[in-house]
């Protein structure tokens, strides 16, 4: 785990060492090991840099950026490829060498062995930029499901990247974009292509791009989850199982302590019942919150006493949580309104304070294997209903319907409805703008940010859950999670996103999965033997934190950071009075409660970050 950087000029000029050395810095907390930064073309302006924490080959030769084949190949590479040895027999197989234990070199390697396709024999989690002196190309790519970030910005003289879009606020790209900021009021978090800062793009999970000039940027998907057309068999819990066990084998490796994070429910504990398997005194870690209502401490620590961890928990009362979800905030490039990254951020540092550098998560499990309570049933019969409706019907009432209503805005842009099952920030959103061509325009732009393969109206299982993986999950739940443990220089990590396990899964009819009102079925079966059948059906309660009770008990401190958010630049329409009125007498529910979390999260994320104001 690691940061990466690089700048390449496309222009005659020399690139700038103080701005490589500010970005490099920016990076710092993502690895305290090394820093380093090369000039990597004798014919070309390039600069790559990198910030390293040591994970595997913790010696000096496996430093990064890394060269091969008498410097005509430079990588800098940030992430874990987990089937690094046997992809390194392979390649032994086929006469190459290696100098060094590193998953990186191989990663070079296989380049020079496969060119462009080596990504895809790579099973990991990998944000990198490989710059081939030979064909005189930068060649970069992005995992499969976008565990690993990666930023860039282009002017028609430089392409410059890397990890976190605040090592580039050196190219003044740090003012806000207006459409970043509709779709986090829109998501609560900036999905896809969308970046919160003007000029500033992300390169798509499971994407390559390639640069080899300022006319030329070619961007490829390299893989995809299959149509629902092409589930064609079902599979054998005996073989999930495996890949199961391979997954965790396989993510477990490391030259450094490896832990692993407890919720209470059933992904994290069937993880950690299997890396203990290989792992002797394994530390665990888990938190709680007042006013939660539902303890499942005692299910985690059950869990520990089970496989015998060295166990280790916390409990925050309202005032911690705040001043958590502060740190947090401070703590990331992008804004996000989840309360996750307060366990996230906390766990992290409780992990790093031990000396532990990567922890095991069970993030991922609910997309894959079908854990949402959304999940459960079909279609409703409004939908089939709007499914018979032909199209040029529901366009046009759809634009004569308020652009407040969600209806209005399904039946404009149909493949609007999943992302609206996963946002409760609809009607934050279309209060932010009066002007219903606008709002319109916006709609249109998110709409065809979406997938194709899961675009056209739907309500399978199997879309459902390909629109968690391919777009609520990259930008909202990974990249929290990459931030929050980076930000304590912990690499964290998720087993339950192994390529081979996520095909397999998708392999299984949509019954395997959910099941007379049940979810998550095949996981659930599979983790009976590991965690008992008590554990593993109990009701899913979610890796969180109280939210509405978090900002009725503090209702002034809330009240007062969302009063002027108008001030903050792109949001001069947003309308909040309905929200000051409410939290004013406090009659906030639910709904209301995580609308003001966002804008708070908003406000606080900007009062924190060097943007220009």
């Amino acid at each position: 785990m690691c940061g990466i950087a690089g700048i390449i000029r496309f222009d005659e000029n020399k690139i700038d060492r103080d701005i490589m050395d500010s970005m490099v810095q920016k990076l710092s907390h993502r690895g305290k090991d090394h820093a380093q930064i090369d000039s990597v073309s004798s014919k070309v302006n390039i600069e790559l840099g990198h910030r390293r924490l040591s994970i595997i080959d913790l010696s000096d030769t496996a430093v990064q950026p890394m060269s091969y084949d008498n410097e005509s190949l430079w990588l800098t590479f940030n992430g874990e490829i987990y089937n690094y040895i046997e992809l390194r027999a392979e390649l032994l197989e086929h006469g190459y060498n290696f100098r060094t234990e590193s998953d990186t070199e191989v990663i070079l390697v296989a380049y020079k062995h496969w060119g462009d396709k080596c990504v895809e024999h790579l099973n990991g989690m990998f944000a990198f930029a490989l710059w081939d002196e030979i064909n005189q190309r930068l060649f970069c790519a992005r995992d499969q499901f976008g565990i690993k970030p990666f930023y860039f910005y282009q002017t028609d003289k430089f392409f410059a990247f890397a990890s976190e879009s605040r090592a580039l606020e050196a190219f003044h790209c740090n003012r806000l974009d207006a459409d970043g900021l509709a779709a986090y009021l829109l998501c609560s978090y900036v999905p896809g292509e969308f970046s919160i800062f003007d000029g500033v793009k992300k390169l798509l999970p499971a994407h390559t791009l390639i640069v080899e000039s300022s006319s030329k940027l070619e961007c490829k998907k390299y893989w995809r989850i299959k149509k629902v057309s092409e589930y064609a068999r079902s599979t054998s819990n005996v073989k999930i199982t495996a890949l199961l066990e391979q997954a965790i084998v396989r993510q477990i490796r490391s030259d450094v302590p490896v832990g692993g994070l407890l919720s209470g429910g059933v992904d994290s504990g069937t993880i950690v019942a299997l890396a203990c398997k290989h792992i002797d005194n394994m530390h665990t870690y888990s938190v709680g919150f007042e006013g939660a209502g539902i303890n499942e401490l005692p299910a985690a620590a059950a869990v520990a006493s089970k496989y015998g961890t060295s166990h280790h928990e916390k409990v925050l009362d309202d005032k911690d949580a705040i001043q958590y979800l502060d740190l947090a905030l401070k703590n990331l490039s992008e804004p996000v309104a989840d309360p996750a990254i307060i366990p996230s951020y906390v766990l992290s540092e409780m992990a790093a304070k031990d000396g532990v550098k990567v922890l095991l998560s069970g993030t991922g499990g609910d997309e894959v294997f079908g854990g949402y309570e959304r999940y459960v049933g079909g279609a409703t019969y409004k939908r089939r209903l709007l499914n018979i409706i032909p199209n040029f019907i529901k366009i046009y009432i759809g634009s004569v319907l308020p652009i407040s209503s969600k209806l209005g805005a399904r039946l404009r842009n149909p493949s609007l409805d999943m992302m609206f099952t996963t946002s409760g920030s609809f009607e934050l959103f279309s209060n932010m703008m009066t002007d219903r061509k606008v709002v319109g325009e916006f709609l249109d732009k998110i709409s065809n940010s979406i997938p194709s393969t899961i675009k056209d109206r739907g309500y399978s299982l199997y879309k459902k859950m390909n629109f968690d993986v391919s777009v609520y999950m990259p930008d909202g739940i990974l990249f929290l999670f990459d931030q929050m443990t980076m930000a304590n220089t912990v690499e964290g990590r998720v087993p339950l996103l192994d390529v081979d396990l996520v095909e397999e899964s998708f392999m299984f009819p949509p019954s395997s999965h959910v099941n007379s009102g049940r979810t998550k079925v095949l996981f659930r079966n599979i983790s009976e033997q590991y965690l008992g059948h008590k554990h593993v059906w109990q009701k899913k309660h979610g890796f969180s934190g109280p939210v509405p009770y978090w900002v009725n008990k503090n209702t002034q401190h809330f009240l007062e950071s969302i009063r002027y958010i108008n001030e903050i630049p792109g949001l001069a329409t947003l309308d909040v009075e309905k929200y000051l009125i409410l939290l004013e007498k406090n009659e906030l529910n639910t709904t209301d409660s995580f609308a003001v979390f966002s804008l708070y999260c908003l406000r606080k994320w900007y009062d924190q970050q060097e943007i220009n104001k």
